[in-house]
């Protein structure tokens, strides 16, 4: 009897710890999960986009198929919902606001995922040379250490972003009367039964942040992880310059020679690093045209809803929300500024050598000839670097104070009009 017991007990003892192993090598630096482009791929894969590593995967299909069905079950649906709202003798124009926000909401979701579709290759080129191992400066200790802080950096991003849409998707599951009004059944399909209709509320809402967070905030995550990557190139290049500047234990003749050799070797990798800073460039302008226009809408439009709603269940759900608009814009602000900051580097070491270039006058010419290529590379890299959204404004952190005074404008207004 022992015997019986001892040797599933075993089996399954030995299973726990195998699935524990599993789980650690997973989660660790080493495992697959340590790439934070395995998250990236992840968050692509339940947006709707395969490929990547999450190819591999045994239930790929499953996932993407399960998502796919659920979102298109929450676009049918709020289709009908945002129908009623516009065409019912209800005159509540807060209801109308509610349902365009919501339907405001999956067509945003839509459009950027299609843009993610239509920019995966430029992502996949900005993604491999990224991830390649050219070395930019000889120092290779501090690349591979900048390189892991970026990767640790852009995974517990990407962690945290999926932390978010797990909590939210369990409290979703929640009982709520204040959930369950904002997205009850369509009267078309009422016929359908009770039944039915709270299969509906626990699954198909539940799991709207699942279904929905994914699309809308996918393609976004996705150009933060690209632009913290191309500024990690770009200290790269930065501390190639800076060994440069340092050199100091040779004498004229040498010291000249051995600044023209980095030079030119430190051009070249300048020139690569410039083609793939303009697909950079082309990449957040369309991108940032869809954050900047929903952002000023959805925020504007949730704060409203708060207030309607009164303190409830939703109200931190919209509030979260609302956060996570701010940030985000914020966010992609700030890691465009910074790319102006190693620029400034960038240029006070070439600056630094053009001061101790020793002059020679029998080396005049390729004095002067050294000292342009220098200053050309000073200007164009304080002038280069420029991200507009598609020439409308230029992309920096000022702009985000514009947008809280035109989200202010614009939740003005929808007062007003309720």
């Amino acid at each position: 009897m022992v015997a019986n017991i001892r040797y599933p007990w075993k089996c399954g003892h030995h299973w726990w710890t195998a699935a524990i192993l599993r789980i650690r090598h997973l989660w660790s630096d080493d495992g697959p999960a340590g790439d934070c482009f395995w998250w990236m791929d992840a968050l692509f894969l339940f947006g709707g986009i395969r490929g990547g590593v999450t190819a591999s995967w045994a239930h790929e299909r499953k996932i993407f198929t399960v998502c796919q069905t659920l979102f298109t079950v929450n676009v049918f649906v709020f289709s009908l919902q945002f129908y009623t709202a516009l065409t019912g003798d209800n005159e509540d124009v807060s209801l109308v606001i509610l349902e365009t926000t919501k339907i405001t909401c999956i067509i945003i979701s839509c459009l950027r995922m299609i843009a993610a579709g239509i920019f995966i290759e430029p992502i996949a080129t900005l993604r491999q040379y990224i991830t390649s191992t050219y070395r930019h400066s000889k120092d290779r200790a501090y690349e591979e250490r900048e390189q892991i802080k970026f990767n640790r950096a852009a995974r517990k991003f990407l962690q945290i972003i999926f932390s978010w849409i797990v909590i939210d998707t369990i409290v979703f599951t929640f009982p709520n009367a204040t959930k369950n009004e904002l997205f009850k059944f369509p009267l078309q399909l009422s016929w359908i039964g009770n039944k039915t209709t709270n299969l509906y509320i626990y699954l198909v809402v539940g799991s709207i942040p699942g279904s929905i967070l994914p699309k809308t905030i996918g393609c976004t995550v996705c150009l933060a992880v690209i632009l913290m990557g191309m500024r990690t190139k770009l200290r790269f290049l930065a501390h190639r310059f800076q060994q440069i500047s340092q050199q100091l234990d040779l004498n004229d003749d040498q010291y000249f020679t051995w600044v023209q050799r980095e030079v030119r070797e430190a051009l070249v990798q300048y020139l690569e690093y410039w083609s793939y800073l303009k697909i950079l460039e082309n990449l957040v302008g369309k991108v940032f045209l869809l954050v900047h226009y929903f952002s000023i809408f959805a925020i504007a439009a949730l704060i409203y809803a708060c207030f309607g709603m009164g303190m409830n269940f939703m109200t931190f759900i919209f509030g979260a929300a609302v956060t996570f608009f701010l940030f985000e814009y914020f966010f992609l602000c700030y890691l465009v500024d910074s790319f102006r900051d190693e620029a400034d580097t960038i240029g006070q070491h070439i600056f630094e050598i053009c001061a101790r270039i020793p002059f020679r006058a029998e080396r005049r010419s390729e004095y002067i000839q050294l000292r342009t290529t220098l200053m050309i590379i000073w200007i164009n890299t304080r002038n280069g670097i420029h991200m507009d959204c598609v020439g409308l404004f230029e992309i920096n952190t000022p702009k985000f104070l514009a947008l809280l005074n035109i989200a202010y404008s614009v939740l003005t207004f929808l007062t007003q009009m309720g």
